[in-house]
């Protein structure tokens, strides 16, 4: 293993990975810190852009976005009291409390160092456990693998949004449109309609984008009668307000480790994702604190608890999506997507069939925590004025962005029309609550499930009691029944207790 690190920083320390990093990097911060941009709308525009570089340059980029996505949603929620995401919540809680009273350079250092220090810690756990898990899962026949996907279908449905019913709904929905064009197997036509175009199914890339990013679009046009919130900032006098010492850093490491732990198991688990686990290390870290009564009121340490655990899963959401195939969380399925159209398959064989590959992206993941620390740290004042910019200047680029890559991804105008359908259809989705992450996630599992199955149905034969023969098909079983059981237990104590009213943005 050792061998193939040393070769995986020497192939990532040239000219191109570097200047993709730093694009990144740069790309993911701005992104993130404009209200109404979510990490996964940076990854989906930028994903067309990668189609004609090499995978180690493009990958990298694109996790780059992702890690510098994840910290710059803190800044629109320390700054303008705005959370991007659910996981930014607490921050915004103890970070815009930090603002309102002179410290939001305090507030922005404790999230950039917190959010550096997760990520660093769950990489070095992702790069030490991921081949030896797939080496283990190797192991694992097409029957296994079988209700290995069911299980992972029944986890990321059952644990999407507050309605179990409409997880599993957008899981299925997914998988029924994965399954428009010919089949793999026998190579008839499925869900055409007699319809030419759609005997290859739909293209990956204007699909995602109409799901994902052109809704929100549709959501800002709706609200542009909604006043723009302008930034204003008032900073202490005494610059000790306005920066973290190491003193204080070392406060609240300890903190920073146990959530750094939390964000990494929460994050192996799938479909769980970062608001769980900021949510889990938050708690924790205040039941634990000896000064919990500032948690919510402007605590440095309730920061680094909530970002360390939020970035920390970074990392580790790519450890079932290299090992078994399955997406930690929606992010890490964009990201399964880009690995697929780079010809990389995500599973136990790809540390065998492109070590190379591999160990340069972990390698990269490590200089890419390097590359945030300075370039957010040195890009402050930029970042902020992002972050006040009024949405009739982003949303119309991010309208051409989206078409341009829609057409980029296959040169093909039918790909404008995939678009503008999927458009219409994530817009649905969220009207009547469904989750489109879910939907991709269950899009691109699919194919995978297809393949195992067809697999499966030829080792039984006539003896389908071999499906229930192996100790793994009960397991998972068992499992699957289990995250059902409890996610349905959580969700009715959950309604039972009142929510939190939330601040108004200041």
């Amino acid at each position: 293993m050792f061998d193939n690190i040393l070769s995986g920083f020497s192939a990532i320390l040239a000219v191109g990975p570097i200047l993709g990093i730093i694009a990144g990097v740069v790309i993911g911060i701005t992104f993130g810190a404009i209200p109404g941009i979510s990490c996964i709308m940076a990854i989906a525009i930028m994903l067309p852009m990668t189609f004609y570089v090499d995978p180690i340059i493009g990958i990298t980029m694109l996790l780059a976005v992702y890690k510098a996505g994840i910290y710059g949603g803190s800044i629109s929620a320390i700054l303008i009291n705005t959370p991007g995401a659910a996981a930014s919540f607490l921050t915004a809680q103890d970070g815009h409390a930090l603002t309102k009273a002179g410290k939001a350079g305090k507030a922005l250092d404790m999230s950039l160092f917190a959010s550096v220090s997760g990520e660093m810690l769950a990489t070095l756990v992702l790069i030490l456990v991921a081949a030896p898990i797939s080496a283990i899962s190797l192991q694992a026949g097409p029957i296994e693998k079988v209700f290995l996907l069911l299980f992972a279908f029944t986890v990321i449905g059952s644990m999407a949004g507050e309605s179990i019913p409409r997880g599993l709904l957008s899981c299925c929905l997914g998988m029924l449109f994965a399954m428009v064009g010919m089949d793999s197997i026998t190579g008839s036509s499925r869900f055409t309609f007699g319809i030419d175009e759609l005997i290859g199914g739909f293209t990956f890339t204007p699909m995602l984008i109409g799901i994902l990013v052109m809704p929100e679009v549709i959501n800002v046009i709706r609200r542009r009668k909604v006043p723009h919130h302008e930034l204003a900032i008032t900073r202490s006098p005494n610059p000790a307000d306005n920066r973290i010492s190491f003193g204080e850093y070392k406060k609240v490491f300890r903190t920073i480790l146990k959530s750094s732990g939390i964000g990494t198991f929460i994050g192996a688990l799938p479909g769980l994702g970062s608001s769980t686990a900021a949510f889990i290390a938050y708690g924790e870290g205040k039941r634990t604190s000896k000064n919990p009564e500032k948690y919510g009121k402007g605590s440095v340490e309730g920061i680094a608890a909530a970002e360390s655990a939020n970035n920390a899963v970074c990392g580790s959401s790519m450890i079932p999506m290299l090992t078994l195939s399955i997406p930690g969380d929606d992010v890490a399925a964009l990201l399964m997507g880009a690995f697929l159209i780079h010809g990389l398959t995500p599973g136990p064989m790809i540390f065998f069939e492109h070590t190379e590959t591999i160990y340069a992206i972990f390698a990269g993941f490590l200089i890419t925590d390097l590359f945030l620390l300075g370039i957010a740290r040195s890009g402050f004042k930029f970042f902020v004025k992002m972050a006040s910019l009024k949405r009739y200047f982003i949303f119309p680029c991010v309208t051409v962005f989206a078409f341009t890559g829609a057409f980029t991804a296959g040169q093909n105008m039918n790909d404008i029309l995939v678009l503008i359908a999927f458009t219409v259809v994530g817009y649905g989705m969220r009207i009547v609550g469904l989750n489109p992450a879910v939907f991709i996630i269950g899009f691109i599992l699919t194919p995978f499930l297809e393949q195992n199955l067809d697999q499966a149905f030829a080792i039984v034969g006539d003896d389908y009691g071999r499906f229930f023969a192996s100790p793994f098909s009960w397991v998972f079983i068992a499992l699957s029944a289990f995250f059902v059981y409890s996610s349905m237990r959580m969700k009715r104590k959950a309604s039972k207790v009142p929510a939190p009213a939330q601040q108004e943005p200041a």
